[in-house]
């Protein structure tokens, strides 16, 4: 895989936890017990870097050619979800 391709879905990755963690915190964690909190934290993190990985995997061709286009519109796409967020926070 691409080192483009590779550091794209790492973005997306950390955002995800990063949104995730960041209601948990906002939202849950004052009902959690330490423990809990330790524990959904390690969930999340588990789950996602599980999940990203098997991405990875299932990205890279098995005759290892790239498929740089897809990175390409993915990096597009993403870049338009962010603009229209940041519209919609703006309103």
């Amino acid at each position: 895989m691409s080192v483009p391709g590779r550091d794209f879905l790492k973005r997306r990755r950390d955002r995800a936890v990063g949104s995730i963690i960041g209601y948990a915190e906002r939202e849950i964690f004052k009902d959690l017990s330490v423990e809990q909190r330790a524990g959904l934290r390690q969930v999340v993190l588990d789950a996602t870097n599980g999940y990203h990985d098997s991405v990875l995997d299932l990205v890279k061709a098995e005759d290892g050619v790239r498929n740089d286009r897809v990175v390409e519109l993915l990096e597009q796409l993403d870049a338009q979800l962010r603009a229209q967020r940041a519209t919609v926070r703006s309103a």
